[in-house]
């Protein structure tokens, strides 16, 4: 349900300027802020902008108030409205057309001339914009009726004059046609838009193929990474194969010494001998068979 209009409170009024503080703090418009605002706490734009005004003279009145409320003056005035001097206008309209003609857009041009001054440049930037659009209004041509008659009169004459002379040659009238200054600017800063969104097209490509061509490295360097990585693998495998092969033959030599201590111990039996023969005899075939397999 939409509050009554005259019901702000204390915590709203706060919150009002300190929103429009933050805005004039960015370099935005205000009306900005009060439609912010008004969307905010379901109010209409206007009822919002005479609400402010109103709280703001209050505040000049009573600086206590004001205090209370943290109300900065220096983000809370109301802007008057200056005009510009003849001299003023004559002397900033030339050194904006200056810039033009070194390839300034308008907005920079008014924006060096006002020296950084954004309120500045917004002023520069109308006032210019105010006289081209009259500019081009006075050169427009009248095409009325007692214009179209007076040529065709003065056409008809230079025609019989023509006829009358010897040679026989007629002299077609033609009308001159020249552009104005806000015309030559603004093909001249079309032109140079298209320059610039060509090399930026151009750039793009330059760099949509490079990223392509390193991906296209980068995606074969990790396939070769993993082909290692496989084989590193398998040789780890095989080298443990070989690791544990090698743990039994220690096993199977140690034995074998044992075996044969023993029966150098014992004497000189054919029988023990001959198992000791038939022993070695065997150990030899596995050994054999182990290598080949490796």
């Amino acid at each position: 349900m939409r509050k009554p209009e005259s019901a702000w409170n204390e915590q709203e009024i706060f919150e009002l300027f300190k929103l429009i503080e933050n805005y004039k703090k960015n370099n935005k418009a205000i009306i900005k802020a009060f439609e912010k605002y008004a969307s905010m706490s379901n109010r209409k734009k206007n009822s919002v902008r005479n609400y402010y005004y109103a709280k703001l003279k209050e505040f000049e009145r009573d600086t206590k108030l004001a205090q209370k409320f943290n109300v900065d003056f220096k983000w809370h005035t109301k802007s008057e409205q200056i005009f510009f001097t003849p001299e003023e206008t004559e002397l900033s309209m030339k050194k904006i057309n200056n810039l033009l003609e070194k390839g300034y857009s308008v907005r920079k041009a008014c924006f060096e001339v006002a020296c950084g001054d954004v309120k500045k440049m917004l002023r520069f930037q109308n006032k210019y914009r105010n006289l081209n659009h009259k500019s081009k209004n006075q050169n427009k041509p009248k095409n009325s009726f007692s214009d179209i008659s007076s040529n065709e009169l003065n056409l008809d004459k230079i025609l019989r004059n023509n006829i009358k002379n010897s040679d026989n040659i007629l002299v077609m009238p033609h009308q001159k046609t020249m552009l104005t200054d806000g015309e030559i600017t603004s093909l001249f800063m079309g032109l140079v838009k298209l320059v610039k969104k060509t090399a930026r097209t151009q750039c793009d490509m330059d760099v949509l193929s490079q990223m392509q061509s390193a991906n296209a490295e980068l995606r074969k360097s990790i396939k070769t990474l993993a082909d290692k990585d496989r084989e590193i693998k398998f040789f780890r495998k095989k080298f443990e194969l070989l690791t544990n092969e090698k743990t039994k033959l220690k096993e199977e030599l140690s034995k074998l010494r044992s075996q044969n201590a023993e029966l150098i111990k014992a004497g000189d039996s054919p029988i023990k001998f001959k198992k000791l023969k038939n022993y070695i005899d065997n150990l030899g075939k596995k050994t054999n068979t182990s290598k080949e397999t490796t």
